[in-house]
């Protein structure tokens, strides 16, 4: 398949969405004696000369986005990026940097911010697909997103290649409560919680079965506090589940593909319509909730990730003229939250009166918190390991000065080898 649906914008003026608008030109220095490389016959001999694995190897290493330059050099290296040699050769790359997939309130943009440059990307393949009508992402792991269609259907694709897979129909006619998607070098798997209360469901799909599979699951919901249960031992958040977060108290999320609410491996964690997170154990079948973070009387806006096989909980929190965004992380030993993480006083208390609503997504010691109201839209990373937040610079719609409103994200691998 084409693979020109892929676009990297460099300057603001043009194609970029980054900083804060359009760049000055640096003028190239005129020192007589500055001079240039040039590719003599003996280099080009040389080019020709390297052997095509150890070429491939080379290339694969290369950031992703890279690929879809070195396509220009020559009709070989074009060609290179089909060959099922240099897709192993990708394959074997055992970590690539996270590419955080933006989304606007119409569940649309087409951006994408690459951690491995700091810069906003666009891909146009993603804008195809997505937008009030269309598809809508719920879910994603490895190097695919699980899209869902207006009428329900589950659908996979890679947004790197372009190829996609309907799956079947779940043939449920309960509401969903969480999708979380799980994916490996070699397969990936879906799993949907489904029903209504004290009637819980599960369902879950396999690349390698191709058919949904429901999983025997106890109807109730045991209360965390009232045993302790042994800790989960889930595949880590790095190398699957990367998923949506879940309703929020004060009911003012902007985004559809938040509406379903899971992390997790073999143990799917999710909030449920109170704010609770809800436990549900794939492997014994059995479901758990957790104590409430907050009293029911506070109003604040909370999501649930995961970093590192760790469950937080991302809360923005007005009190007292002040705004606050907390993450809290719950303790087996004592059976309670426990407060982790602060953002500087200085720097969240500009949010306060905002009424604004989160969205957040984790990967590896990063959580990406997207902080929106209809008036009001930052975007914020934060190093869990060391406690450091930023925001991200401005996007920019490409050509104009008009900025990118960003409501909702979340996280993927960029890999041209996943197969759906």
């Amino acid at each position: 398949m084409d693979m020109e649906f892929f676009s990297v914008h460099k300057r603001p003026t043009t194609t970029i969405c980054e900083g804060s608008g359009p760049r000055k030109r640096k003028k190239k220095s005129k020192d007589k004696h500055q001079l240039e490389h040039v590719c003599e016959p003996n280099d080009e001999a040389q080019w020709g000369d390297l052997d095509d694995g150890v070429l491939e190897l080379v290339l694969a290493r290369l950031p992703v986005s890279d690929f879809f330059r070195f396509r220009s050099v020559c009709k070989g290296w074009s060609s290179l990026i089909r060959s099922p040699s240099f897709l192993t050769a990708c394959s074997e790359v055992s970590l690539r940097g996270p590419w955080f997939y933006m989304l606007d309130s119409k569940s649309d943009s087409g951006v994408i911010y690459d951690m491995d440059v700091g810069r906003w990307r666009h891909i146009s393949f993603l804008s195809t697909l997505t937008g009030p009508g269309k598809l809508i992402p719920v879910a994603a792991a490895g190097g695919l997103i699980c899209f869902r269609s207006p009428n329900g259907d589950l659908s996979v694709c890679n947004p790197l290649t372009g190829s996609c897979r309907e799956l079947p129909p779940l043939n449920s006619v309960y509401p969903i409560h969480a999708i979380a998607m799980h994916a490996s070098k070699s397969s990936y798997r879906i799993v949907v919680i489904f029903g209504e209360i004290l009637k819980f469901g599960v369902k879950v799909y396999t690349s390698s079965e191709k058919q949904w599979v429901e999983l025997p699951v106890s109807g109730s919901i045991e209360d965390a506090a009232s045993k302790l249960f042994e800790k989960q031992t889930s595949v880590p958040y790095d190398d699957g589940a990367y998923i949506m977060a879940g309703p929020s108290l004060n009911d003012i999320r902007l985004s559809m593909t938040k509406e379903f609410s899971a992390v997790g491996g073999e143990v799917i964690h999710f909030l449920n319509g109170n704010g609770r997170v809800v436990a549900c154990d794939t492997r014994k079948g059995t479901m758990y909730s957790f104590p409430a973070i907050l009293p029911p009387d506070f109003e604040y806006s909370v999501d649930i990730v995961e970093c590192r096989g760790r469950v937080l909980l991302v809360v923005l929190l007005e009190m007292m003229e002040t705004a606050t965004i907390r993450v809290w992380e719950f303790q087996q030993a004592e059976m309670e939250w426990v407060q982790v993480l602060a953002m500087p006083p200085a720097m969240s208390n500009t949010y306060y009166g905002k009424k604004a609503d989160i969205n957040c997504v984790g990967y590896g010691d990063f959580i990406m918190v997207c902080i929106s109201s209809r008036r009001f839209h930052r975007v914020v990373l934060c190093n869990v390991t060391n406690n450091l937040w930023a925001e991200l610079p401005r996007c920019y719609v490409p050509g104009s000065r008009k900025i990118k409103r960003f409501v909702s994200c979340f996280c993927f691998e960029p890999r041209i080898e996943a197969r759906v």
